[in-house]
């Protein structure tokens, strides 16, 4: 390439360098968790009983390390192409943790007759496990903190115009941290025909795609097009073929985004097949089971330490009950009663939009302190108790905006509502409408017992941060 940006910052973070001193310090790491791991048990030989020594260890550390760099491989944990949503990443390594653990017991199988320790093996897994979040997180954290300053980044643009074009302007814009540079548009079609974002440079048409990509170092295109011809499809997909240039095809129909989906072939030509994303049997025990588990240490802790100085506040702050309760709309469109403390004052209307900002004056002083850390959630434990609601979830909606869904929309009634879900963690209040509808759908399509685990672990700390809560 003439300009050589396509060398510059943007292939930072797919270099081989990157992914061969991640390979290095996990092999230093998984030999510190194996040879670390007789070490703590032959420190509590006081406690749980002798243990053999260090030598049959020793000699299958290379075989332990090996694997465990294998298993990083194969759950791709040394790519670095992956600038979206960190969401999954924890459940990728709940996955690659279990295998590599499951390796060791291979290993252990096959040299019997070195009796390796139970208690050894358990322990080098579980610190695996802990040692790949660990260094994935502080590895995102560095990626983002190097964006955040220019660099790392991955200059990217458009293909398209209309609607579809400005919601990608709009995601790429709101999360800088992903690490895209939006370069500018390409656009598809007559000028005259349809709108393109006016804040975005126009680099040209599709007719010139080649010329354009060469010309400013694209690394990656979104391409927009609401519908397309088949000879201009072909054309277009045909932009992933040049060397370093990534493609990704933007849909409108939300709905189907799953990694559910999967490739097919009916007689001679490929489809893709979505498979039900209901959970199996055993999920759903797992996440029942979650649920109860959850709601019963949360309520205990609620009520022993929480409660009592909140309904205090509450009382000292405005005139009217501690509690308040409003029908919402739950599994398979049930109407039930949602607990809450209540935030604002007595004469503001049940069923109002709720408030989009810090200085509503229907919300009372504590009631906005409540708001902003969501202990105002606190009682609809309650709900999750009696089998209402769940702890990951869509949002409980209200009936009358249930009323005016879309038959696309009622998606949202095949799950429990949730004490909290995506809209928490991703974007909280400050999402618009129709993006809050499309997390909640995207849950529905993907829900699995880890990606609830992933949501409840990432509340915390948006909860922490209060942001987007009003």
């Amino acid at each position: 390439m003439s300009n050589g940006i396509r060398a510059g910052n943007g292939s930072v973070w797919k270099s081989r360098w990157l992914s061969g001193v991640l390979v290095a310090a996990d092999a230093v790491g998984f030999a510190a968790c194996w040879l670390g791991a007789w070490l703590l048990r032959e420190a509590l030989g006081e406690t749980l009983g002798p243990i053999n020594s260090i030598d049959p260890y020793v000699q299958v550390f290379p075989l332990i390390v090996v694997a465990g760099l294998a298993n990083s491989a194969v759950f791709g944990l040394y790519l670095h192409r992956r600038r979206l949503s960190s969401l999954n990443q924890p459940s990728v390594i709940m996955r690659a943790g279990y295998h590599w653990l499951l390796y060791i017991v291979v290993v252990a199988f096959f040299f019997k007759e070195l009796d390796l320790g139970r208690s050894v093996i358990v322990m080098a897994g579980l610190a695996g496990l802990v040692y790949l979040y660990i260094s994935r997180t502080a590895l995102r954290w560095l990626k983002s903190r190097a964006i955040a300053r220019g660099r790392g980044t991955v200059r990217c643009a458009i293909v398209g115009e209309g609607p579809l074009a400005e919601e990608v302007v709009k995601s790429l814009s709101a999360h800088p941290e992903v690490g895209f540079s939006l370069v500018g548009i390409i656009r598809h079609g007559e000028p005259e025909t349809v709108a393109t974002p006016t804040s975005q440079r126009i680099l040209g048409t599709t007719a010139e795609i080649n010329e354009i990509l060469e010309r400013e170092g694209i690394e990656e295109v979104f391409l927009a097009v609401a519908h397309l011809e088949s000879a201009d499809q072909l054309s277009l997909l045909n932009v992933a073929d040049h060397p370093g240039i990534s493609i990704h095809v933007v849909s409108n129909i939300f709905d189907v985004i799953t990694d559910r989906a999967q490739m097919d072939e009916i007689a001679t030509f490929p489809v893709i097949t979505l498979r039900d994303g209901h959970l199996s049997l055993h999920q759903q025990a797992l996440k029942a089971v979650l649920d109860y588990t959850c709601g019963i240490l949360g309520a205990a802790v609620w009520l022993l330490f929480f409660h009592w100085w909140i309904a205090l506040a509450i009382r000292r702050d405005s005139p009217g009950p501690v509690f308040f309760k409003q029908t919402r709309i739950g599994l398979d469109g049930k109407p039930f009663q949602c607990w809450k403390y209540r935030t604002m004052r007595t004469d503001a209307a049940a069923y109002a939009v709720a408030p989009t900002s810090e200085s509503d004056p229907r919300v009372t002083r504590f009631g906005q302190w409540l708001r902003k850390t969501s202990l105002d959630e606190l009682p609809q434990l309650v709900n999750v108790l009696r089998g209402e609601m769940s702890m990951v979830g869509p949002r409980p909606e209200m009936p009358f905006l249930v009323e005016k869904y879309a038959p696309w929309e009622r998606r949202r009634l095949d799950v429990k509502p949730g004490v909290t879900g995506l809209w928490q963690v991703i974007g909280r209040k400050n999402l618009p409408l129709h993006l809050n509808m499309q997390y909640d759908l995207y849950y529905i399509k993907n829900q699995t017992f880890l990606l609830d685990l992933e949501i409840l672990f990432r509340t915390i700390p948006a909860v922490l941060k209060g942001r987007g809560a009003f």
